[in-house]
């Protein structure tokens, strides 16, 4: 590379880290908020008691930590390239590439354990578990899991609302719509799994665009680095 031509990249190799770096920013603080609101969602919470979910929980632990580290790391990046402090930038390199390896397993938490039918027949068997036990008094949190999903998710059964009639069980007050008075026709397995859905693919989708934008901001770091290099080169050389 040029050296005249390195030095007058400088500065915009400079403003676009600043750039890159309001972004994650901006990223970081989304990705934290919604981990948090997720993880304190009372009907999450609700659901987590009697099911497992224990990978969710895990996803959002790990966003709430990437979230915290890149509204750290982008100050660090801007300070990096402000001061032109080579130290900085290999700093802040490292750094990065832990981030993307923890946004890679955010991903793969998030959506291994919020989509698919694996999820939903997971999900339905256990909570045929929780119907086989609907009117035994020695386990009422089955009852009372069951008649929570099902009217706040507007749902009946595991499977369909014949999982109840099959055990010789009448139909849950619960499966009633509220709006309507009918029995909700959409099954708690299939429900859910619309609901992890949602959530998790938010945290997987914002993990995504993280990790891209880490890789444009890592060679844009890259080019800052070896431009100074050149210049600290040019003023040690001897007149």
């Amino acid at each position: 590379m040029d050296l005249s031509s390195a030095e007058g990249a400088l500065p915009c190799f400079k403003y676009c880290i600043f750039a890159f770096n309001f972004l994650i920013w901006g990223l970081g603080a989304s990705l934290l908020t919604i981990s948090v609101i997720i993880r304190t969602d009372d009907a999450l919470y609700e659901y987590g008691k009697a099911l497992e979910l224990d990978r969710y929980y895990t996803a959002c632990y790990i966003c709430m930590a990437i979230g915290v580290l890149l509204i750290v790391l982008s100050f660090i990046g801007c300070l990096g390239a402000a001061v032109e402090s080579p130290c900085i930038l290999v700093f802040y390199v490292l750094v990065t590439g832990i981030c993307i390896a923890l946004e890679v397993a955010v991903c793969v938490l998030a959506w291994k354990t919020a989509g698919g039918e694996a999820l939903q027949r997971e999900l339905t068997e256990q909570m045929l578990g929780h119907i086989e036990n609907y009117q035994n008094p020695e386990t009422d949190d089955s009852r009372r899991f069951m008649d929570l999903i099902q009217y706040r998710l507007e749902c009946c059964g595991a499977r369909d609302r014949l999982d109840f009639q099959k055990l010789g069980f009448p139909d849950p007050q619960s499966c009633s719509n509220e709006r309507t008075n009918n029995i909700n026709i959409r099954s708690c397995g299939e429900n859910l799994r619309r609901y992890l859905e949602r959530r998790g693919g938010a945290l997987g989708g914002i993990s995504m665009g993280l990790v891209l934008l880490h890789l444009f901001s890592l060679a844009l770091n890259g080019c800052l680095f070896f431009g100074l290099r050149l210049q600290n080169n040019k003023y040690r050389r001897p007149y």
